[in-house]
Parts: structure tokens; sequence; C-alpha cells
């Protein structure tokens, strides 16, 4: 079933009236309802009929579709999920939301890369580690490269808004990889001398993201 025309709404109001009302009328009483109470009613009836996949456009139930939903309604799509949208940009908002399912949003690893990712450039990389020190078991380390990081106090903030309670979040933006990444991937010097040719290479590596 398509969704309602204007005439289809004006005549579902008309017949909402009881028999004997719509039986006396001349006529002038259905004019009125049809450009009157139209107005006041179409939205609602609208929103009735997108709500429902049978008269739908794109025979979902478009207001809970984030692929079809208004402009307008993502923000209560993205409540319902979990997400803060005014930390994704607006070509991202709805791919988030769709996506809202299968990333365990806020506190996950990949939560906190999603909404930190929104404040990089470039390829955007970005890496998450939990006690990346070795000796401290509370602490969220957020590593990103520096020349992707125009504003690190706005790429912090994101990063801390998913962040799970009780935890403390660092950010570092670096070349390449820290110390304690190189340390996690390799198991002595002699694994990064075999590795490596030299340290401008060391250097330019970006370790995979965890």
């Amino acid at each position: 079933m398509a969704p309602r025309t204007d005439t289809e709404l004006e005549r579902y109001v008309w017949r909402l009236l009881p028999d004997y009302v719509r039986d006396d009328d001349n006529g002038n009483l259905e004019t009125f309802l049809g450009k009157a109470t139209l107005s006041a009613m179409g939205p609602t009836l609208r929103i009735a009929d997108v709500a429902d996949p049978d008269t739908s456009v794109t025979g979902t139930a478009e207001l809970a579709n984030p692929a079809a939903a208004p402009r307008t309604w993502l923000r209560w799509l993205g409540y319902l999920v979990g997400i803060n949208l005014d930390t994704i940009a607006d070509a991202d908002k709805r791919a988030a939301i769709s996506d809202s399912a299968t990333l365990q949003r806020r506190g996950s690893i990949r939560a906190i890369i999603r909404s930190t990712q929104q404040t990089l450039t470039g390829a955007r990389s970005c890496r998450v580690y939990w006690n990346l020190d070795g000796s401290s078991p509370y602490l969220l380390t957020v590593v990103t490269v520096t020349a992707q990081t125009p504003d690190s106090v706005a790429t912090l903030a994101a990063a801390v808004s998913e962040k799970p309670a009780g935890i403390d979040l660092e950010l570092q933006t670096v070349t390449g990889a820290t110390y304690a990444e190189v340390a996690l991937e390799y198991a002595d010097y002699d694994a990064v001398a075999a590795a490596f040719t030299d340290y401008d290479d060391l250097g330019d590596w970006t370790p995979p993201t965890p």
C-alpha cells in the first residue's frame, strides 16, 4: 500500500465523523475539513504512514530506519542506540546508527576509536590499549598520528566521551609508534634489529590496530 495522498487523507478525516453529521452536511463541512483540519492532522497521519512498513515508501518503519529517516529524526535514533551524534560528522551519522548494534557502543574499544576518528584527518589512524606500559591496569591509552590530529584537545575529549566509568584515559600523538607498542610487538632488541634496517625504518612503522 502506498502512502496516502492529500485527497485520501481528507476522506480519511471525513470518515471519522459520525454518520449523522456526514448525512446532514451540504458539502460545506466536508470542504472545510479538507482544507482546515488536514493542515492539523495531515502531519500526524503522514508520520503514521512512514512508520508503517505497509504504507512507507521504503517498505520499512522509516522513522526507525537510519537510511530513510528525515535528518531531523537522526538525533532521536542516536539516543535510542546510545550514540552522541554531536561528535559524529553529518556524513557519518546514518552509518553510525546502522552499525551501533555490532559496535557494543559506549565503553568499548571500537566505540572509542570511532568517536576519536571523527576528530582526525587523512587515514585517521587510531590505536587503543589497556595497560600499555604494563603497570597501569586502570589506564586506557589512545594513540593517534600527530599529522592526523589537528586538535589534540578535541581528540582527547572525543575519546573521553566514550570511555568506561572508573577508567583513566590518556592521549599520545606520535609520528609512528610508541616505545611501549614496539615492546608489545617484539620480544627484544634482536627482534627489532631483525625487523628494521635502521632507526628511520623503525620510526616509519605503525603497529596494527589492536
